[in-house]
Formats: structure tokens, sequence, C-alpha cells
């Protein structure tokens, strides 16, 4: 099969519905307007001859007024884009020559869908920082050479390795079909001053954005100048390439570029994938919301054996996406997986919805080289007290995403009375709002019903991610309660806790419905006249655990523990185990007696 064909099945294996690709199109397939080709008188004649020969009663085909019926249709024109994007890709090997030729056909992929790469190496041998290059006991113990003889070897032998392995994916980039442009000396150099010595971009730089406003894809050492304190002789020396993709980031994004280089994608491709999670049994995170999930990922971390660079990567994308667009985003793949650099592109998402309960994907075989996706995010904040609420804001985001008129006097007079909490998103945002409701026979000191009162996003952010980082922190309040996954500092129980069943309503005729379905434990219709109304549930998590035999990772256990106590065998469960015997019924009875938030 040849490339253009594998390229087209890539696009279609990327499962990208059209409100997905609607990003990826407005952005990268902008055609420039084509000048007129002259013509001759006879030419002219011609095309008139044609034209009074065609049917009379034919319509012009075209996309709007034929969209249905294209697909026998090709367009020869490749688009052309209106400007350079571009992505900053961190190889971190070593990479066998095979995975390097698919990770080389990955990124060609990416170029002929409109997307220049320029390519960081790194080495899983290759020494951090500067000082570290130059710390081999061995060879500074010889006693016949001297300090910086032996310091000039071993910098020496660091850059042929580097060189080697630049050749290595220049070679492999051109065999994919690719038009490579590898450097070979150092694009940064280190800041001399003593209190704050980083990477600044060296006056070579610029030809790294020569070759992508080329078509080429540079090649980039992770080296740097450096002048050594009361020396006057300039060094290529060994840094991070972590800090090289950081600077590289500040650098494309600065405002003094005469063309517009700001990087939109951040990848990593490496042997490790992404960042593995405790929710999905040491799979990868699908998405990362670094503004809220961040601290949480580094303080429950146990995969360092495993997965040593992933939270260096991790934190390496972060400082990333401090200089980029709120749009641009991170990726960190496995070289076993290429094709999700093109899904990614295309759709900006992580593969599969982070919201989804990790039971519905856990028994998909590619789950374990899933890309994680990560996104600078928005804050998440809990809010427990009243007087902390913007009412006036709370009542915009709830007319803007359901498109109603809200009943402002009676609701908020209802909701300061039964308010357990209130999740907010952004600024303002998003909205999740969870009040104590009782049926009516509930006896005094009955545990109230945690129910989901609202749940909003602005039309804005609808399928911007933002409606997956509220469901999980809606989970990790309620009904994922109590687990390690759940562990977070967004101003609630901070993970922990014991898990709550978590309910809610929904019209029979909603279309948002589906996504309920694949998100709740079950669903039940309500008893009543039309218009039907169906009752949805998630069990607390804990309690299923605990019911099947499983380990709990609560945020103060031991890890160690957890494991030697679990059970070698899941109990038999009965379909209705006794603690749950009429909660249905319950639920049901209190459900139906919660008036309307909105105005007739």
């Amino acid at each position: 099969m040849s490339r253009v064909p594998r390229l087209v099945l890539e696009v279609l294996k990327s499962r990208a519905t059209l409100r997905d690709s609607k990003p990826y199109l407005s952005m990268f397939t902008q055609r420039q307007p084509t000048p007129p080709v002259p013509r001759s008188a006879a030419q002219d004649r011609a095309v008139l001859h044609d034209k009074a020969q065609s049917m009379p009663d034919a319509p012009p085909l075209s996309l709007a007024t034929d969209a249905t019926s294209t697909a026998d249709r090709t367009s020869r024109t490749v688009p052309s884009l209106d400007k350079t994007y571009t992505a900053l890709v961190k190889l971190q090997g070593p990479f066998s020559d095979r995975q390097l030729g698919s990770i080389a056909e990955g990124l060609v992929y990416l170029q002929k869908l409109g997307l220049m790469c320029a390519i960081v190496l790194d080495h899983d041998s290759w020494p951090r920082s500067y000082p570290e290059a130059l710390e081999d006991e061995d060879l500074l113990s010889d006693t016949s050479s001297s300090p910086e003889t032996c310091r000039g070897l071993l910098e020496a032998g660091l850059r042929k390795r580097m060189v080697q392995e630049l050749w290595r994916v220049a070679d492999a980039l051109t065999d994919a079909g690719a038009s490579s442009w590898p450097h070979t000396d150092a694009v940064m150099c280190i800041s001399s001053h003593p209190s704050n010595m980083h990477l600044v971009g060296d006056a070579s730089l610029h030809n790294v954005y020569r070759a992508l406003r080329g078509g080429h894809i540079p090649i980039i050492m992770p080296m740097a100048l450096y002048e050594p304190p009361n020396e006057h002789t300039l060094r290529n020396v060994c840094v991070d390439a972590n800090q090289v993709m950081v600077s590289l980031s500040r650098e494309m994004s600065s405002e003094n570029q005469t063309e517009d280089l700001t990087p939109l994608r951040l990848m990593v491709i490496s042997r490790e994938g992404g960042v593995p999670s405790h929710a999905r049994n040491g799979h990868p995170h699908l998405m990362i919301n670094l503004a809220s999930e961040y601290d949480s990922i580094r303080a429950s971390y146990i995969w360092n054996e495993t997965h040593p660079a992933a939270l260096s990567n991790l934190t390496m994308l972060r400082d990333c996406l401090a200089y980029m667009p709120h749009v641009a985003s991170g990726l960190m793949a496995s070289h076993r997986s290429p094709q999700s650099l093109v899904a990614n592109l295309i759709t900006n998402k992580a593969a599969y919805s982070p919201s989804l309960p990790p039971r519905l994907l856990a028994a998909r075989r590619e789950m374990r080289h899933m890309p994680t996706v990560v996104r600078a995010g928005m804050p998440v904040s809990v809010m427990t007290r009243w007087q902390d609420i913007d009412l006036g804001r709370v009542q915009k985001v709830l007319e803007s995403s359901f498109h109603r008129k809200l009943d402002a006097p009676a609701y908020f007079a209802r909701l300061e009375k039964c308010l357990d909490f209130m999740i907010v998103t952004g600024d303002y945002e998003g909205l999740a709002i969870v009040t104590r409701e009782y049926a009516p026979d509930d006896l005094p000191h009955t545990e109230p019903i945690a129910y989901l009162d609202k749940f909003a996003i602005l039309p804005s952010l609808q399928g911007s991610g933002a409606v997956d980082f509220l469901w999980n922190a809606l989970r990790d309040e309620v009904h994922g309660l109590g687990l390690l996954d759940a562990l977070n500092n967004n101003g609630g129980h901070n993970g922990i806790g014991q898990g709550r069943d978590l309910v809610w309503k929904s019209r029979a005729a909603n279309k948002v419905n589906r996504w309920y379905f694949e998100r709740s434990n079950g669903f039940m219709t309500l008893p009543g006249p039309p218009p039907h109304w169906y009752l949805f549930w998630c069990d607390a998590e804990d309690r299923l655990k605990r019911y099947a035999g499983e380990p709990i990772v609560s945020p103060g256990a031991r890890l160690d523990d957890v494991w030697t106590n679990a059970s070698e065998t899941a109990p038999m469960l009965p379909i209705i185990v006794p603690e749950e015997q009429g909660r249905w019924d319950r639920w049901a009875r209190c459900l139906q007696r919660i008036p309307s938030a909105w105005k007739a």
C-alpha cells in the first residue's frame, strides 16, 4: 500500500465526526485564492461552446448544493495553507530502525495534513545537564590526563553519539518521504548570569525557522553553547532535552517573531507512552487537566520504575503550554501507536472520552498503548459556602446552556436550603450543582440523597473537553470519593471520605441521554404521565469494589497492605445486595417532588 492510501486509512481510523473535525478544517484547510490563468480568445470560445452543449437544467455540482452525493467525486486540488502551523516533537529513544521508521511515517502524515514538526532528540542514556555530562569517575581519576583533557574527551564522545542518532532520525525521515534539516550545532546557549542560568535562543535558531518555512523538518540535538566562568572559549555541552523544548516554546511564541511560528501541538514520543492512571489499573490517562490534576498526579504517582520519565515529561509539557495559546495541547504517545498522532491532530481530543467509566474500556487491547492528551485546562473549584457563590453568573451559565429562562428567585431560595456543593470550572464557564434531598417519608437522621440538580457548560466550550473535566471532578466528590485516583486539591473532600450514590433525572426525549447512558450504572423510567423522565444513577465505586473483592486504594492506604489483603477470588454477588434494597423506590419518590427550575 502506497503512502497516500495509508494516510487516508489513518484518517479514517481516527473516528473523527464532523463536529470533532471542525476545528481542524477551519484552521488547517484555508485555501489561498488562486490567481486566474490567462486564456486566449480561442480557449474562451471553446469554453463557451462546452457550456452551450451542457444540459440547461443540470445544477452545478458543489459541496454546498450536492453534499450527500459527493462520495464518487475526488478533488485533485491540494489545499494550500495561509500560514505555517508547527508542532514541537520530542523523540525520547532508544528506538530500533523499524520503530524509527514507524515514527517517521507518522510525522510525514502530519506534514501532509498541514502540520510542520520540529524534532528535539533525547535518549535515556544521555545526561540530563551539563555537570552530569562531565562526571565519569573512571575517566576523571586517570592521573595521566588533566581534568580539562578528560572533560574534552567526554564532550567529544557524547557529541559523537548524538550526531549518530541525529543522522539515524534524518535517514528515517528521508526514507518516509520527508525533507529533513539536521542541525549538528547548538541552537541554544546557556545564559551566563550567575543567579539565573537558563537556556536562551542562539542566532542559529533562525535556521530552524527557515527550515519550517521551507517545508523541512528540523532535527535538533539537546546541546547548548556554554562559556565557563573565567574562560573565553565556547563549548557545545549537553543539556536536558526538556529544557530545550521549553526554551523553543518560549522563543517560538515570542511576539518578536516576524512570522508567527507559535507551536499548536506538543508531542512526546517514547517507549513509555502516556502517564499511568490509578483509575485505569496502570493504563494511561486519556486526558489530563493540568490546572486541576497536576499536583494530585504527582502526589499519587507510583510508577517510577516502569515509567521513570513520565512525570518529568508532564512537567515539561506544563511549562511549554504556559507560553502557548489556550487551544494548544500536548500528547504523550508510545512509538507503538503512530496513528494516534493523526487522530489527535484532527480532533484535538483523546481517543476515547476521559469521563467514560474505566470499566467500559478496560477490555480493549489498545488501552495499554493509548496516548495521553495534556491540556492547560481550567481550574476546578468546589464551593460549599452559599456566600461564596456568584448567583448572577450561575444564572447566566444555566440559561446559556439550557436555552431557557430560569425562575431565579424560587430556584435560588430552594438551593440555599439544600445545597451540598457546587463545582465551578474556569471563570464560571461550567457548573455542577449537587443538592441534599430526601424522600417524603424519610425518617430523621436518614442519609440524604446526593442529587445532581444541574450540570451545565457554556455553549462556547462544548467540544473542548471541559465537560469531561467537570464530570471527572463531580465523580471525585461523590461516587468516586475514597479512592486514590480521586485525590485532588479542588477545595472539596480532597479524595478522603466514603463514596455516595449519585442520582439525577432527565427527560426521556433529551438528546444528551446517550451521554448519560454511557456514564451511569443504570437508569429507570420514573412513574407518571407524559412527558416521561429517566432516573439515572452512579453507584459508589468503593462499595462496588468491596462487593467484588477488589483492592481499594484510598488516599491514606499503604499499597503493600492493599495488595496483601486483597481477596484472591471474587465473591458471588446477588443482583441486589441487602443495603441497596428499596433505594430505587426512595429515589423515585424523592425526584418526583423536586420542582422545576424554569419559568413556564
